[in-house]
């Protein structure tokens, strides 16, 4: 069976959805968008944690969990590692993984991860629509600002909620599924 090991930060970890209504206190939520794509799921994500730390927290899972791993990474925002840009963290683990031959997608919460290097593998990122009001954007979006331009609820400290998370997992399904059964 397919492991999904998500990667990312309070969205991924899913701080205010019911299940995990505290943040990091009670444990990871299973009603985030890469938790409802799988059946046997592990969280590698923590709220508040950069992009250096989320590289550094899928690689330390995936030490441990050595056969059918599918790896899925949103990136959070550069300012939290005081960086301009998450190329290198995203550029490093993504040469981990193809070195290594795991199957991976990337998003993230914000498009200002985007920087269009030449060297990332756009082909394993999934990207949510622009918003459909040409005031707000044309731009693919993450998953945040999808959330918020689609006026989808959040709770008190601004996360998406469940009805968000569950449209997101259909959005992206088959671009995960088409990862998921692509051969190396």
């Amino acid at each position: 069976m397919t492991t999904v090991l998500a990667g990312g930060d309070s969205f991924i970890w899913g701080s205010e959805l019911a299940d995990s209504p505290h943040g990091g206190e009670g444990g990871y939520s299973k009603s985030t968008f890469p938790a409802l794509l799988a059946s046997n799921y592990i969280c590698a994500a923590y709220p508040g944690i950069g992009n250096f730390e989320i590289n550094r927290r899928v690689r330390s899972y995936l030490n441990w969990l050595k056969n059918d791993v599918v790896v899925m990474v949103c990136w959070t925002w550069p300012s939290r590692d005081e960086q301009l840009n998450s190329d290198e963290y995203i550029l490093d683990l993504q040469g981990y993984l193809e070195f290594h031959k795991f199957k991976y997608l990337f998003t993230c919460a914000d498009n200002c991860v985007i920087t269009h290097n030449s060297d990332i593998n756009w082909e394993n990122w999934f990207l949510f629509p622009p918003a459909k009001e040409s005031w707000l954007t044309t731009e693919p979006r993450g998953f945040y600002q999808w959330a918020v331009e689609n006026k989808y609820k959040c709770g008190p400290e601004q996360h998406p909620l469940e009805q968000a998370h569950r449209d997101a997992a259909t959005l992206i399904q088959d671009k995960f599924y088409e990862l998921v059964k692509k051969p190396i």
